[in-house]
């Protein structure tokens, strides 16, 4: 693409994210393209003003535009561009905005990025400016707060873009989150987009799910308005409800009463097929380990675990498991050498909101192999420690996902069951 192209499709705003940090890196560094870009925001003022002119009945002469892809109606959405060339001067002479969110609370490896600037990992208590914040891996999480005490919780593997400039705008690209949203101004909802779906927020406490065919919205408190961008039909969505916007618009847009945690619940490889988004490769009647990225070291390299993920909340119709102080976690496992294995749950408040992240490490001579090489593997709820003191027990809390891995040594590890039952089996 020619730099002309280019600039261009910067003024219209229809460069992708890529071209965008490309674009703002070279502008950085090149004089010649900055200089371009002056000469194009120039020509565009002045057909601003030949337009203001013709809007007042001044005669005015218009010239032909000398490229005929060009149309004077495009020369008008340049001149309407330039105030927001003048706006965001600030970024290539190296000027720091204002903070749009704090990194409260946080977990595995998070990296924050904004325009060309990147930086592969965030601290507890940073204020970020308007950008865009991943959680890397499985067991990543990052509570987020406003000034204005709105608190955004990502989980697993989610990416979010996020801007306040009198309205809070967010962007979910992948994966989860959580929000406890305090009362907005009037007139200006906080607007959470998705692929497929657009949630619009004025005070509530609900769960978002990205996956690659549709979004999923479930609401614990309040009301929020849900339009699915298929077709813009939309709907409301109040307390104790969820719904799914497809990129189906043919599948009706409807919201159903939430069912209730369950405290027992059984999922069996070996006779249904788990959705896609759970980690993991269907293998016939189980499911193998998958390589994810566990965490990041200061050098920027990964650790690599290989897990099998169960997450309840993207079964169709959804459901939700809630721990109890009797609850058991069990699973039928197998792997090819006996190595150590980490159980992770990744947890909810059951009243909305970020519950917590805890493990439990099983030692090789915990698995007891039968003649075929099966292990049944029973793991108490009082056995998982928090990873964080903000959140001492999973017990009341809702299981988001729970993850059973091999530490950096892929072990061929197998699942045919999984199970969560509220008391101890004898």
């Amino acid at each position: 693409m020619n730099d002309d192209l280019l600039l261009q499709r910067l003024l219209d705003g229809t460069l992708t994210p890529t071209e965008q940090v490309e674009i703002n890196q070279r502008l950085r560094v090149d004089i010649g393209l900055r200089e371009q870009l002056r000469e194009i925001a120039e020509q565009a003022m002045v057909m601003g003003d030949l337009a203001r002119l013709r809007d007042t009945c001044i005669p005015a002469s218009f010239p032909e535009a000398t490229d005929k892809g060009v149309s004077f109606t495009h020369w008008l959405a340049l001149a309407a561009s330039v105030a927001l060339l003048a706006a965001s001067a600030w970024f290539w002479n190296g000027r720091r905005e204002l903070p749009v969110l704090t990194l409260m609370d946080s977990s595995g490896s998070i990296a924050w990025s904004h325009g060309g600037d990147l930086r592969q990992s965030v601290a507890d208590g940073d204020q970020l400016s308007a950008g865009t914040l991943e959680t890397i891996g499985e067991t990543a999480t990052a509570q987020l707060a406003f000034a204005d005490g709105t608190l955004i919780t990502l989980s697993g593997e989610s990416e979010l873009s996020f801007s306040e400039e009198g309205q809070k705008r967010l962007l979910l690209r992948k994966g989860s989150l959580s929000a406890q949203v305090k009362p907005q101004p009037r007139g200006r909802p906080m607007l959470v987009r998705t692929p497929s779906a657009e949630a619009e927020v004025v005070g509530t406490v609900f769960n978002l799910s990205t996956r690659p065919d549709d979004t999923l919205l479930k609401v614990d408190e309040g009301l929020v308005k849900l339009r699915r961008l298929a077709d813009d039909s939309s709907i409301e969505v109040p307390a104790k409800n969820s719904a799914v916007a497809s990129l189906d618009s043919a599948l009706k847009l409807d919201s159903a009463i939430t069912p209730e945690p369950l405290t027992n619940w059984r999922f069996d490889f070996t006779t249904t097929i788990p959705p896609n988004d759970w980690r993991g490769d269907s293998n016939g009647n189980h499911m193998m380990a998958s390589p994810y990225v566990a965490s990041r070291k200061s050098s920027g390299s990964i650790i690599t675990h290989f897990g099998v993920c169960v997450r309840p909340s993207q079964l169709t119709p959804a459901l939700s498991l809630i721990a109890t102080a009797q609850s058991v976690i069990r699973f039928r496992v197998r792997q090819n050498e006996a190595k150590p294995l980490q159980l992770m749950l990744l947890t909810s408040k059951s009243s909305g909101g970020y519950g917590g992240n805890f493990e439990a490490k099983i030692a090789p001579d915990e698995l007891r192999a039968d003649a075929d090489g099966w292990c049944e593997l029973a793991v108490p709820i009082r056995a998982l420690r928090p990873l964080s003191p903000r959140h001492p027990s999973p017990v009341g809390n809702v299981l988001a996902s729970v993850l059973l891995s091999s530490f950096q040594i892929d072990t061929k590890l197998a699942v045919t069951q999984f199970e969560l039952k509220s008391a101890p089996q004898p």
